[in-house]
């Protein structure tokens, strides 16, 4: 990794990254630094493929989030950068939008288009003061990008009338639940109630708190993938890096390494799943947000429906560059069943597959059904209910595990449940609204489980 001398001796470590589906981040730098107001600014250029927005239809658009991390080169400990609201510099055609608590920002496209993406000239303004940073302190940087999608807010059908495990339902009737505000939601076997059978709390209620898939967020457009966990782990100490190191990556901090980089991340415990989202600044999703990203706004559930809407589905065979960024295969839309390997993130998307050939969701999000099971916050019992959407800070405690209150980080705290199916499954784990895939005792861990986060949007 090499280093360049910046103004007032302010360094930084020239990183891209290849996080997704070939995001890339490249040309990184720092200028500008204002020693009155205790700011410079971070310069990079950010490019990624099968990029959209449209105003029909989903109405949405997909986009980067993207946060900074910095080391004073007098110490080895990794913070979050703390950026400032005002000062950035947008790269034509997009949007960049730092979010409230000043963790990160996005950036997507201003208007309707399709296709891959350039920025260039982008800058985010860091309030370097406020991290503790002094005028003339060596400093190395890093910049992260992450492939988001936004779910815009809107009201949808929660669960199904089918004959999906555990389905959500109407307490009175077999039919499906509409969800059609952030208002509490009342549990139970009477009309108008929530419904699900199995372990899950009919009685009380589901707080105005607890993140319902109604108000718009933030959903990773991927599964994270080994390199965004081997980066992860190349910020923490060797003894936190080894404790965390799922992967088998080898070598040691800050330069560990790891085979097939753009394959989807898993062998994860609850814990090392939240860990990497509170040191993303993100938050884990809720198992409604699950089913919202997976349907839709305004749709009617169809019977044992997949992610991508319908019940068309094949296995991946046949692939070619397995493992590598440009890994393909030749038939099917999902991975499931144990003799399928986990596949790249985003290797089913093309620019020319259709929402069924990709099983994508209705808002283009890819492998919700199949490849690894997804980790989304229960709602069937008091202590999960009481989840209520705070994100990370991008600071984790000294054993490198996620902090951030009524979060699903400790025995005892709100549950997991694992969605969606995996590779190692038939297809009924694979249908939307199946959540027969119980909790797991907390800090077990399975070759099935994989890791994917959210943000509320601003």
């Amino acid at each position: 990794m090499s280093k360049k001398l910046l103004y007032l001796a302010l360094y930084m470590a020239l990183y891209s990254t290849a996080m997704a589906n070939d995001v890339q981040v490249s040309n990184t730098s720092l200028s500008g630094q204002n020693t009155i107001t205790k700011t410079t600014q971070v310069n990079f250029d950010i490019a990624w493929k099968n990029s959209w927005r449209t105003s029909t239809n989903e109405s949405n658009y997909d986009g980067c989030w993207i946060f900074v991390k910095f080391r004073k080169q007098s110490t080895s400990v990794w913070l979050h950068a703390t950026l400032a609201t005002t000062g950035q510099v947008t790269p034509t055609g997009s949007t960049l939008q730092v979010s409230n608590d000043n963790k990160g920002a996005w950036v997507y496209r201003n208007a309707n288009g399709i296709g891959d993406v350039n920025y260039t000239a982008a800058q985010l303004r860091w309030n370097y003061g406020t991290d503790g940073v002094a005028d003339n302190d060596n400093v190395e940087i890093r910049v992260y990008a992450v492939e988001v999608v936004n779910v815009p807010q809107g009201s949808y059908n929660l669960g199904n009338a089918s004959a999906e495990t555990y389905k959500f339902r109407d307490g009175a009737i077999d039919t499906w639940y509409p969800v059609t505000s952030e208002a509490p939601i009342t549990c139970g076997t009477a009309a108008g109630n929530l419904f699900a059978s199995s372990d899950f709390l009919n009685s009380a209620t589901i707080p105005a708190t607890y993140p319902k898939g109604f108000a718009a967020f933030w959903c990773m457009k991927y599964e994270y993938s080994r390199q965004q966990y081997v980066d992860f782990m190349n910020t923490l100490t060797q003894t936190n890096a080894d404790a965390r190191n799922v992967i088998s990556a080898t070598g040691t901090v800050p330069n560990m390494v790891v085979t097939t980089p753009e394959r989807a991340a898993n062998g994860f415990t609850t814990p090392n799943a939240m860990a990497w989202l509170d040191w993303a600044a993100m938050r884990p999703m809720t198992e409604l947000e699950y089913e919202k990203a997976c349907r839709g706004a305004g749709i009617t559930p169809m019977s044992l429906e997949y992610a991508w809407g319908n019940t068309t589905i094949s296995p991946v065979v046949t692939p070619s560059n397995t493992g590598a960024n440009n890994e393909t295969w030749a038939t099917g839309n999902a991975s499931y069943n144990v003799s399928v390997v986990i596949i790249r993130c985003g290797a089913l998307a093309t620019a020319s597959s259709t929402r069924t050939s990709s099983g994508a969701t209705y808002y283009g999000i890819m492998e919700m059904s199949g490849n690894l099971y997804e980790p989304c916050v229960y709602a069937g019992d008091a202590l999960s209910r009481a989840f209520n959407g705070l994100h990370g800070d991008g600071l984790l405690n000294a054993t490198a595990d996620a902090n951030t209150p009524n979060w699903p980080v400790a025995s005892g705290g709100p549950t997991i449940l694992w969605r969606g199916g995996s590779y190692q499954n038939g297809t009924t784990p694979l249908q939307l609204s199946n959540r027969g895939y119980s909790s797991v005792a907390f800090g077990v861990n399975s070759a099935s489980f994989g890791g994917r986060g959210v943000r509320t949007a601003e």
